[in-house]
């Protein structure tokens, strides 16, 4: 169904009359990390940008990662050193420009199953890695240590979309992408879709980005330049301290994290494979979760915390390649389509998304003739938003200050409450009396939306609820 299904929450979007009535510089589809950054920096170069998302801000791979923002050092063992000095240098600077965004965590690497990797490789990894990171190692200690970064990606990804705003992009969700327009072989603009209404209308514009992620293939209707892998997180319901751990599955001695998550959980992950085709909301198999489980039974013995309350799982787009899933790398490609006004971003990092979003940006600036100008994005800090007040505080602000559409926008990405096991039936009837208010719908409406919500995390779920009926222990 295109139309949201349940009613119309709203009738009239004054910036979808700006969308379709204006000719912009240039037009950015896709609201993920790295969609939001491109309208970020081309707003704050003075270009005029609209961005479009067909669903939710970040509802994508930018909302279901691992949390991190990290160089990689796994990485290292692939010979990255340039991603992994990149990826360095960008964590610092968003440690120094969204401090209420990003936050350090410091790992430690518990000594790992037998056979699985040699100690003085580990020990040899983190004392290169902290020397690209300008940081003093502990790669001596029993429990070698080094720190990262840890982001909420989804609220990350929003307030770029929000700091784009307040440069002056126009920024529409719940609008779709439906196809290039043309005149000869020229793009020069694309059919949308208002997915409120089902009105249909025509965006035009000098230059545009494909910032679709897992679709960019599909958008560039291009051969098949992408390599989908899917990555699935299991949420426990309690952690032993605030440090986070990087350990070794003893199946195939595969890198896995365990993270602070949230209140008092922790987030265990991740697989690594396969996917044949893009999906809007991918479902881990049972298997997966009986793999994290093992892992985690096996490096953490004496750990009585695996009580699973919720599962995660998203699509990475990696640029194809041969070999196992997590040896591809994880660079990424702008590619201009043959007559240079559609500029592609093909695979790349979260922790990355600013400098990708400079270059791409970069590439805009050449289709339009423009002067070069030094991306302000390097030095212009990300703001933040208060999200210390209660519960119905923050469901109360999703609604009023972070363009919540829908239950799941509310308890899946602008609070954590939906990955952490079942929301309680108040806080739902809460959210949905706000989003009546919000919308100027009825009870019938509401129930729908609820039952809605309800569906979605029952089938996301799914997969933990097969695992826990079928004997695996």
């Amino acid at each position: 169904m295109t139309r949201l299904a349940v009613g119309v929450p709203l009738l009239k979007r004054p910036q979808w009359n700006r969308l379709v009535d204006e000719h912009h510089d240039v037009l950015v589809v896709g609201g993920g990390i790295h969609g939001a950054g491109v309208a970020r920096d081309a707003a704050l170069r003075g270009l005029r940008v609209a961005v479009i998302e067909r669903d939710d801000w970040g509802s994508g791979a930018s909302s279901r990662s691992s949390k991190l923002l990290h160089g990689g050092l796994r990485y290292l063992a692939q010979g990255s050193f340039g991603l992994v000095r990149e990826a360095l240098r960008e964590r610092e600077r968003h440690l120094r420009l969204a401090p209420g965004l990003v936050q350090r965590v410091r790992f430690r690497v518990p000594p790992p199953p037998p056979g699985a990797v040699r100690r003085w490789k580990i020990r040899t990894g983190i004392a290169l890695y902290d020397l690209l990171a300008g940081r003093r190692s502990e790669f001596w200690k029993s429990e070698p240590a080094y720190e990262d970064a840890l982001v909420d990606d989804a609220r990350f990804c929003l307030q770029v979309v929000l700091d784009a705003r307040r440069h002056g992009a126009l920024t529409l969700h719940y609008t779709e992408w439906i196809e290039w327009l043309r005149q000869g072989d020229r793009v020069v603009g694309a059919r949308i879709r208002d997915r409120f209404t089902g009105d249909e209308g025509t965006v035009s514009a000098t230059a545009f980005v494909n910032a679709t992620g897992p679709w960019a293939d599909l958008v560039m209707g291009s051969v098949r330049r992408l390599r989908l892998t899917r990555g699935t997180h299991v949420v426990l319901d309690r952690r032993a301290d605030g440090d986070a751990r990087l350990f070794f599955s003893p199946h195939d001695g595969r890198v896995l994290f365990l993270l602070p998550y949230g209140d008092g959980h922790s987030l265990l992950g991740t697989t690594d494979l396969d996917e044949a085709a893009p999906t809007r909301d991918p479902i881990p198999q049972r298997d997966e979760v009986q793999y994290l489980r093992d892992a985690f039974k096996s490096q953490f013995p004496d750990w009585a915390h695996w009580v699973p309350v919720g599962l995660q799982c998203g699509l990475r787009p990696l640029l194809s390649g041969e070999g196992s899933p997590s040896n591809l790398s994880r660079e990424e490609k702008i590619i201009p389509d043959p007559f240079g006004n559609v500029i592609s971003i093909l695979g790349g990092k979260f922790t990355t998304f600013r400098v990708v979003a400079e270059r791409a940006t970069d590439r805009v600036l050449g289709v339009l003739g423009r002067p070069h100008i030094v991306s302000p994005t390097r030095h212009i800090p990300i703001p933040g938003i208060d999200t210390t007040g209660d519960v119905y505080s923050r469901i109360r602000q999703a609604f009023s200050e972070e363009e919540a559409v829908r239950l799941e926008d509310v308890f899946f990405r602008r609070t954590q409450l939906g990955h952490c096991g079942s929301v309680e039936k108040d806080l739902l009837e809460f959210g949905a009396k706000l989003w009546r208010l919000r919308w100027g719908l009825g009870a019938r409406e509401a129930k729908a939306e609820i039952q809605a919500f309800c569906e979605l995390q029952e089938r996301r779920l799914s997969p933990l609820a097969a695992w826990k009926s079928s004997g695996y222990s």
